[in-house]
């Protein structure tokens, strides 16, 4: 069943279009992974399905209703974000960040209910942080406080996750620990991410979409899309693509 059907996608700021009638669908349970050079609207595409921007061209639908339908208390419900950019906010706790992923539950004037709390702690423990909850968030890592941002979005019990840049300025530990996490949550949730890393995406991800200039160059499995001619038409580098004797999916080793 498609969770997300995007049909003739055009969106970008002002005048200037960086999505260009983008169409796709994603099934519900799938990890999709969105790769593709600086400036190819990875980031834009998560932007205009979050329901940060409005489409200039074409329709978002989820679960075959329409987007516009939604009001955002129930967009929120549907969908969360996580940027690639989020400053901790210092004097909150973990707990008490990871509690405003319940902010579209909560009604007005009211207070977080008990059941509120434990899914809160439920959604720590599952990024495996739970040492970290009552720690301010100032005082976390990049690699920590990533795990409570994506927490935070697991807290809202949303159906779709979308995330941008997870791994990046992460060390080499802490982008697998975080991908194999996502890896996990992706039995309850769709996951679609944004990626520099290609090898990362081909290895964990179930599905890729390779962008440029706003435009689909290739979608599908990993071994359809990490391809030589593919990542030339992208990047305008010469790659050889291996499949890892390990994981059996495509590895790029780029050539001089």
């Amino acid at each position: 069943m498609n969770i997300l059907e995007v049909q003739n996608l055009v969106c970008g700021y002002g005048d200037s279009p960086i999505i260009r009638d983008l169409s796709f669908n994603v099934k519900a349970g799938e990890f999709l992974g969105i790769v593709g050079p600086n400036g190819s609207g990875k980031t834009t595409l998560l932007r205009v399905l979050s329901g940060l921007l409005v489409p200039t061209v074409g329709e978002i639908r989820l679960e075959g209703g329409g987007v516009k339908n939604y009001t955002r208390n129930e967009l929120a419900k549907m969908i969360a974000f996580v940027p690639q950019l989020m400053e901790p906010v210092e004097g909150f706790s973990v707990l008490e960040m990871v509690l405003l992923g319940r902010t579209p539950y909560v009604q007005r004037f009211r207070f977080e209910s008990d059941e509120d709390v434990q899914i809160a702690k439920w959604a720590i423990k599952e990024l495996q942080a739970m040492e970290f909850i009552d720690k301010d968030v100032s005082k976390l890592s990049g690699g920590e406080f990533q795990r409570i941002a994506i927490a935070r979005a697991l807290a809202q019990e949303p159906k779709i996750m979308l995330l941008d840049e997870p791994i990046s300025h992460l060390d080499l530990r802490y982008q697998v620990k975080i991908l194999k996490l996502l890896k996990k949550i992706r039995q309850q949730r769709t996951i679609i991410a944004t990626f520099h890393d290609l090898n990362m995406a081909s290895r964990f991800c179930q599905k890729l979409m390779l962008l440029k200039h706003g435009e689909i160059i290739a979608y599908g499995y990993p071994d359809e899309v990490v391809t030589t001619e593919n990542i030339w038409k992208a990047y305008r580098v010469k790659a050889q693509v291996k499949k890892n004797p390990r994981t059996k999916r495509a590895s790029l080793v780029f050539l001089p």
